[in-house]
């Protein structure tokens, strides 16, 4: 019963006229790139067999030759990719609203995250070797749905003879299609494909270039030829209704097709998966040739001279061999036989007599062969630009510090350029790779990077961060090589050189950056330390000071208010003393006052009663005369009820009276007052009439009020 199943599921699946057109139409496409491209392949499998060596040996005829290789194109490659990699690039994300100011640092955290979990930083070495050797690396930036949790980004390093582009085309951009093609294992298709599993069937490799020659000696047959072709696709589908009808494309941002050329199917036929609308390849050339797709690589233009370099060195080895065993020259009746006649040290040779053994000396080997050598060595240094000084090998003549840093910055000059462009690259790079973030990030996501201490950072990226447009640019100079050792001595000499506000011209933390990490993780901990150590230490002397500072204030203040006292009750005693004069003479002028006050008023009564008596003589005689008497003058002063007018009040004694307490002592009061009131109060006690007084002069100052 299964069999029978299985027989009717292998059965049930068979391609679709449309279906078979479009992988017919795909095939056509691919074999149209191929061919376009063989002769650069066939040339990049030459470049790659002088990397690795194995070309030299390949061009061997016979066995008695010698086949020495001086592979000076390894030599040079491997010069030049550690000085491109010596630090990682530093991503720059620019905002292209203000709105994106604020969260730039978010992005480039981002950023880094991404760059770390990919491993891009041993990725992008493993990827500048087909970029010297071929002169063009490949990116293929995707997402991956099945990766992770919820999908990742991938930065998958491709093999240039993986790709086939639009053979007009002069880069990505501006290709018609670009075509993925790959070997893949039937039973992964299957697994992937499962509708389609039963017309798939694996064969073995027809076109080794594919899979890098790996099948050379173990042909798989279960092998299946997977083309996924993105194009861009001018079909127009019309949209809407009568008068509102318009034409459109129907793949506005490109058409991915996926196939299986060799067998007709069609896995997959969709849209553009991405937003931006571009093909997911970033390529790194080496050197960038205008309107041409693929870059040139080192190998290209080294290759020949490394080529007669190694002839010459193999035809001075088989001129030393001849040399150092000469052809035997032996007549045929010399009486030795063949083979009798070795290189034996101390070999002895006896022979017929009349006849000849002998060997001929060996001419001498040319001096320009050597200088030839020389000179091909010198000719590679200059189309490479790689020089002895660029390796660190030391220049006659040159012993100063600052010489061999200047002459090793001038001989980076081409390396330099080489790392502009990549920092070009890698921008571009980033900037697809943050498009996929803002595609397909749809939940906030915690990113963790490491800073220069080696200590783990988290931040949350959010989906209102990813909003926002960037520009990601490669920090100038990030990934250029810096001699550490000379840098360091410079930044030490720096550390101890003041400015002009005397502060050292850069910080101990711009010395560390020079520092292994492991070294520089040990002396910030302990600067740290120290730190923390000399802040508990001021504290405490802070402390102590403050606390001697609060007892000397104390003793100042003690000795201040009994200077203060001694002096207020020194002044008051004398206030006391003046006061009790002052009473002692207004006691005086207040007895004579009442004397005087009481003279004038006997004088007063007895002019009264004078007047009274004469007034009465007068109306009695008038009444005996029977006269009438006049009115007494209105205007005459009127006699109070005891016959006496109202006192009058002295002014000198007035002014004796309202002399209160001097100024000078009422500020020492007011001072003692607030300094140490209870003495003041002791004071007040001893002299009972100063409160009064006090009182009085509060009143006097607040306008009559207490």
């Amino acid at each position: 019963m299964t069999k029978n199943k299985e027989i009717e599921n292998y059965k049930r699946y068979e391609p679709t006229d449309d279906e078979k057109r479009i992988c017919e139409f795909t095939y056509s496409k691919f074999k149209e790139a191929y061919v376009a491209k063989a002769p650069l392949m066939k040339e990049w499998k030459k470049y790659m067999d002088a990397y690795d060596g194995t070309y030299y040996k390949k061009n061997t005829k016979v066995d008695y030759k010698s086949n020495q290789v001086s592979n000076h194109v390894f030599s040079i490659v491997e010069s030049i990719r550690p000085i491109m990699t010596d630090n990682n690039p530093k991503f720059l994300a620019i905002p292209r609203q203000p709105d994106g100011m604020d969260v730039s640092s978010d992005i480039q955290t981002a950023l880094d995250y991404e760059w770390d979990r990919e491993r891009m930083s041993t990725k992008l070495p493993s990827q500048l070797i087909p970029m010297l050797v071929y002169g063009t690396a490949i990116w293929y930036v995707h997402w991956d749905g099945n990766s992770g949790e919820y999908g990742n980004i991938k930065g998958t390093c491709v093999d240039p003879f993986n790709i086939f582009p639009d053979p007009l085309a002069t880069n990505v951009d501006d290709a018609e299609y670009i075509i993925y093609a790959t070997y893949k294992n039937a039973n992964k298709l299957k697994k992937q494909f499962p509708k389609k599993a039963s017309a798939i069937e694996g064969a073995s490799i027809t076109m080794s270039e594919l899979v890098n020659d790996r099948d050379a000696e173990n042909r798989d047959s279960n092998q299946v030829l997977v083309i996924e072709c993105w194009c861009r696709d001018w079909t127009t589908v019309e949209t809407g209704e009568d008068k509102d009808k318009k034409k459109m494309l129907k793949y506005p941002t490109g058409r991915v097709i996926t196939c299986l050329p060799e067998l007709g199917i069609l896995l997959s036929d969709k849209k553009n998966p991405y937003k931006d609308g571009k093909f997911p390849f970033v390529l790194m050339k080496d050197y960038d040739i205008p309107f041409r797709f693929w870059g040139t690589g080192e190998v290209e233009q080294i290759l020949s001279p490394q080529h007669y370099i190694n002839e010459l060195t193999n035809q001075i080895i088989d001129n030393a061999k001849n040399t150092a065993n000469m052809p035997w020259i032996i007549d045929k009746n010399s009486g030795i036989g063949v083979g009798k006649l070795t290189n034996r040290p101390g070999l002895v040779i006896r022979k017929n007599p009349g006849t000849e053994v002998r060997r001929d000396a060996p001419p001498p080997m040319p001096s320009y062969t050597r200088e030839q050598i020389d000179v091909l060595k010198k000719d590679m240094q200059d189309i490479s630009g790689v020089f002895d000084s660029l390796k660190g090998e030391r220049q006659s003549g040159v012993v100063a510090a600052q010489a061999i840093m200047a002459l090793q910055e001038a001989s980076q000059a081409r390396i330099r350029l080489k790392i502009k462009i990549m920092e070009q690259h890698l921008s571009d790079l980033a900037s697809m790779w943050y498009s996929r973030m803002q595609q397909f990030w749809k939940l906030d996501k915690w990113v963790r990077v490491t800073d220069i201490e080696g200590n783990p950072n988290f931040k949350q990226i959010t989906q209102e961060v990813l909003k926002n447009d960037f520009d990601i640019n490669v920090q100038a100079g990030s990934t250029m090589p810096t001699n550490k050792n000379a840098m360091l001595d410079l930044m030490i000499r720096l550390a101890q050189t003041n400015a002009e506000d005397g502060l050292p011209v850069v910080d101990r933390k711009a010395i560390l950056e020079y520092l292994p990490s492991t070294d520089k993780k040990a002396i910030i901990d302990r600067i740290e330390m120290q730190k923390a150590q000399q802040k508990q230490e001021q504290e405490l002397a802070n402390q102590q000071a403050l606390e001697q500072q609060q007892r000397e204030q104390q003793q100042v203040q003690g000795e201040m208010n009994e200077s203060v006292t001694q002096q207020v009750t020194q002044m008051l005693q004398e206030v006391m003393a003046q006061m009790q004069s002052l009473g002692n003479q207004v006691d005086e002028l207040i007895l004579d006052k009442e004397d005087r006050d009481k003279k004038e008023y006997e004088s007063k009564i007895e002019e009264k009663g004078y007047k009274r008596g004469v007034k009465d003589g007068k109306m009695q005689t008038k009444e005996e005369n029977r006269e009438e008497v006049p009115k007494v003058n209105e205007n005459e002063e009127d006699i109070n009820q005891d016959g006496l007018d109202a006192p009058i009040q002295d002014p000198e004694i007035e002014k004796l009276q309202t002399q209160q307490i001097p100024i000078d002592v009422l500020e020492g009061l007011l001072q003692m007052m607030e300094s140490d009131p209870e003495q003041l109060l002791g004071i007040m006690e001893q002299y009972p009439e100063l409160q009064e007084m006090l009182q009085q002069d509060i009143m006097n100052m607040n306008g009559g009020q207490i």
